[in-house]
Parts: structure tokens; sequence; C-alpha cells
């Protein structure tokens, strides 16, 4: 079987792929397979998902394909398909906080909400696996947040979404599910 977290990263090099190729056949078809406010304000609804993958920057593709090898290396896909949930419902917050918080003009594409989502999901939910905090892991989200933030043109409050909805994730699974059960 393959793991949740490879699957993830081949459809962070597809997306960047239909992105690459989109944006030089098309490029107003590529404005509606990533996130611009004002389309989405005008009913392009399905660009909140699509942008959490294309992406037409070979930068933010290697950082993102990267950060997902990272983080398979240090939590092996233990979420097991839940992964997925996390990484799509945290890519959905960070873009739907970009819509309420960047003006309508701004567009915005890329899986880093969704992997910000997955990294705080495993931190937290070593936290609450084991009962104690973790001040590596958090120092480790703080320092992945700052060092990708200090980039030109990065989305921030996406990654802030993600982040939320990684958190939101972990409490709710540990509330309803318990200690490791729907892994």
């Amino acid at each position: 079987m393959i793991k949740p977290t490879i699957v993830l990263m081949v459809l962070i090099l597809v997306g960047f792929l239909v992105g690459i190729i989109t944006y030089s056949v098309s490029p107003y078809l590529f404005s509606f397979l990533i996130q611009v406010n004002y389309l989405v304000l005008r009913g392009d609804y399905l660009s909140l998902i699509t942008s959490i993958f294309v992406t037409n920057s070979f930068t933010d593709f290697i950082f993102n394909f990267f950060s997902m090898g990272v983080i398979y290396y240090l939590f092996g896909s233990k979420a097991g398909k839940l992964e997925y949930v996390v990484f799509l419902l945290s890519g959905l917050v960070g873009n739907i906080l970009t819509l309420i918080f960047f003006p309508p003009y701004v567009a915005s594409a890329g899986a880093s909400g969704g992997i910000f989502g997955v990294l705080a999901y495993y931190i937290l939910d070593d936290m609450l696996e084991f009962n104690r905090f973790d001040w590596n892991g958090l120092a480790l989200l703080i320092i992945v947040f700052v060092l990708s933030d200090i980039i030109p043109g990065v989305n921030y409050v996406a990654h802030i979404g993600g982040i939320v909805g990684g958190v939101i994730l972990a409490v709710g699974r540990k509330k309803l599910l318990g200690d490791t059960q729907g892994k």
C-alpha cells in the first residue's frame, strides 16, 4: 500500500505539471485553477480546492514537495488515510482565510496551507498521544513558519489557516475517537 504522504507528494508534482502546462497554453484558464479571490467571490468555488495543488512556481513546488518528504521522514504517514483529510481541510481553511483577509485581486496557489496543517496535526497529535507538551515540536513548527514566510510573495495567511486546521483536526480526533482509534 502506498503511504498517503507519498501520494500527496505525487499530487503536488502533478499539480505543478498541470500548472506549468495550463499557464503556457492559457493563462486565462490557469487563473481558474488557482485561487483568485475576485473569481471565487463570483462563484469559482472549485478553485478553493484546485489551488491547493496547482501552481506554476518551481520554487513553490520544490519547497512543498520536499516539505512533504521531511514530514514523511519524521512521521511516516502514521495517520493513514486521515492524512488526506487533514491536508485537504487544512488547505481549504487556509484558502478561506486568504479569501477573507486579502483583497479581491490577490492570487494564491500551492499546497503549503495543507502541508502546514499536516505538520501541525502530527505535532499536536504526538503531544496529545503522550499527554505532554513538546517544545521541540512547537519550535519546529515556528521555525518552519518563520523561514517560509520571509520569502517574498508567500501566503502567510494560508499557512496560519493550515496550522489552525491541523490543530482543530488533531484535537477533534482525540475528542471523538480517543487515544489511538481511527489512525
